[in-house]
């Protein structure tokens, strides 16, 4: 059973920090926090084609040297390299220090990006009356972060503010402070959204959810 991503007070702590944020104005700020933002299939196949490559070499290097393997059929040397080939597979699917090695950092980064535009959409974060929702979504695995504002919010305020926000976030989560970061970002993003005039209407309701949103 994979462990929960926060605690119970982490997860009021980020959901108190998204009321505060929209108090501020008529903004609706959606976080999600997924474990990883893809399988990443390839580098299964990369861990596993490394494994049995280096269990062959093994095996050449033993027979080379020495006669111990001179009674071992052909089909026993190929079970021996699959079998390494398999071990390698896993052993990227279970430790993700492994399965980071396989993967190039602009393949995770297109990968969030991708998972954040999917989840603006499964989230329902352009569903507000002024288009003012904002998603910022936070990936475990990657270590990286996206925030995607509507278009209500993105004609008013600049790319780079939101450049801006994200890079501290993704700094503070990487340095261990994942809920730290997420709550930093949140009140940032309140800000901004007071700052950019976005009123609230009279009979303004919360039209999106303010807890976490957890995509396993």
């Amino acid at each position: 059973m994979a462990y929960p991503l926060f605690s119970k007070e982490e997860s009021l702590q980020i959901k108190n920090a998204v009321v505060e944020a929209e108090k501020l104005s008529a903004g609706e700020i959606v976080p999600v926090i997924s474990r990883q933002a893809s399988w990443y299939e390839q580098s299964l196949w990369r861990a596993g084609a490394l494994f049995s490559l280096i269990t062959g070499m093994v095996l050449t290097i033993i027979y080379l040297s020495s006669e111990s393997l001179l009674w071992l059929p052909p089909y026993l040397w190929l079970l021996i390299c699959t079998t390494g080939g398999i071990a390698g597979a896993t052993l990227a699917e279970s430790l993700s220090v492994v399965k980071r090695f396989f993967i190039s950092n602009k393949t995770m980064q297109q990968a969030v990006e991708n998972k954040a535009r999917q989840l603006f959409v499964e989230q329902g974060v352009s569903h507000t009356e002024q288009r003012s929702g904002i998603l910022l979504f936070v990936s475990y695995f990657e270590k990286q972060a996206v925030i995607l504002p509507d278009l209500g919010i993105s004609e008013l305020v600049e790319q780079k503010e939101w450049e801006n926000v994200l890079q501290k976030m993704i700094n503070t989560i990487r340095s261990g402070h994942t809920t730290q970061a997420i709550c930093d970002a949140i009140k940032e993003c309140g800000a901004l959204l007071e700052a950019s005039g976005i009123q609230k209407a009279i009979d303004d309701q919360n039209q999106l959810p303010d807890e976490v949103q957890i995509d396993d």
